[in-house]
């Protein structure tokens, strides 16, 4: 009998992870376009959209911009790093972008690298005019991304596609937006970081260590902000402000407690506010106490088998924050044309590239465009 408990505990564990890793679409009642996402490395571009410009100080650092293709940030980063032979920590980068992709980021290096920086040669990467800047970047110095995405080898032909897109995204619209969940790459492989994250995140032994905020770490905790956001759904909370909740400005970024809900409901529906849910670490601002927002947290939590005491030991390296449940997915927002085949990039597998349709759009830092095109795609007719 044991056994049996064991067994059902792990299926358990395995149907909670799959639900975080690779949740029910918003959008299942609508056909998709299915799709090849990535048929060619230029098939997926990102610029990233700065929160600042360069300040024009000449003594500390230099900022840039670095566009590669087909590169990790890591390893264009490494590369830069040899060459003006520098620390790799010396070098300052706003976020992440993709491998299989061409993308355009921002990054600064001390400004004493600034000849080196002129020598500089390499056929993946290219690198902007640098100028002055008086401090280093830190991740999340940024406003967002601007995409530029085909999706090729369609389930229906482009026009149609291009219709099937517009109903997702009034859906989406009428939701109130698309969900700001977490995308699968977050997680690892089949999800095994997530699942490393969440026994971490649970254990006080390893809270009492005071855990480094790494990529496993960060992986456990989107995915308890994803099984936030999915209670939230099941229960039909998605447009409905709970006393306690922790209410983001969609002007200014300040946060508040609601405390009148009819009130901060109001504003909510006129596009004032946007609801957040926690990013669960040491210092996470909580609901107040009995109140209806702190309880779902805590059922959350409890889903997992996490305590808040537990969370509280983690320390200054693991904070945690708070992150907007959606972000706004319009049809007017995006650009949506039909793009005529064309010759196969080099070392790319097919002879020729299908017809299809590209996407431009832009999204708020930290948002995953792969969410977005998920619901795009799926589930095909």
């Amino acid at each position: 009998m044991a056994e049996a408990g064991v067994r059902a505990d792990d299926d358990a564990r395995a149907r909670l992870l799959e639900f975080v890793v690779d949740p029910p679409l918003q959008t299942a009642a609508l056909p998709g376009v299915g799709g090849r996402l990535r048929a060619c490395v230029s098939d997926f571009r990102v610029v990233e959209l700065p929160a600042y410009t360069p300040d024009d100080r000449e003594d500390a650092h230099l900022m840039f911009t670095l566009r590669k293709r087909g590169l990790t940030t890591e390893d264009a980063l490494a590369e830069l790093a040899r060459q003006l032979e520098i620390p790799r920590r010396d070098i300052g980068l706003a976020g992440l972008k993709d491998r299989h992709a061409i993308t355009e980021q921002w990054v600064t290096v001390p400004a004493a690298a600034g000849a080196a920086l002129a020598r500089f040669e390499h056929p993946a990467i290219t690198l902007g005019p640098a100028r002055g800047h008086s401090n280093k970047l830190r991740r999340g110095h940024l406003r967002g991304n601007r995409f530029t995405i085909v999706l090729r080898e369609l389930a229906v032909p482009p026009a149609e596609a291009i219709i099937r897109i517009a109903r997702k995204l009034e859906l989406l619209a009428a939701q109130g937006g698309l969900e700001n969940l977490y995308g699968p790459q977050r997680f690892g492989h089949g999800g095994n970081n997530a699942a490393r994250g969440l026994a971490q995140l649970a254990s006080p032994r390893a809270a009492r260590r005071r855990l480094k905020a790494d990529l496993t770490t960060s992986a456990g905790q989107s995915a308890l902000f994803n099984l936030y956001v999915l209670t939230r759904r099941e229960r039909g909370l998605m447009r409905t402000i709970l006393a306690g909740d922790i209410l983001k400005k969609s002007d200014t970024g300040g946060m508040f407690e609601s405390s009148d809900s009819a009130l901060d409901q109001a504003r909510l529906d006129r596009g004032e506010l946007v609801i957040t849910g926690p990013i669960f670490g040491s210092k996470t601002r909580s609901p107040g106490p009995e109140t209806p927002a702190l309880a779902l947290e805590d059922a959350v939590l409890r889903r997992c088998e996490i305590s808040r005491e537990t969370l509280r030991m983690l320390g200054r390296k693991v904070p945690g924050t708070r992150r907007a449940i959606t972000i706004p997915a319009r049809p007017d927002a995006i650009s949506l044309t039909t793009v005529p085949p064309s010759p196969a990039e080099t070392g790319d597998d097919a002879a020729e590239l299908g017809e299809g349709v590209q996407l431009e759009f832009l999204l708020p830092a930290g948002s995953y465009a792969t969410q977005l095109l998920r619901e795009l795609m799926g589930p095909p007719a």
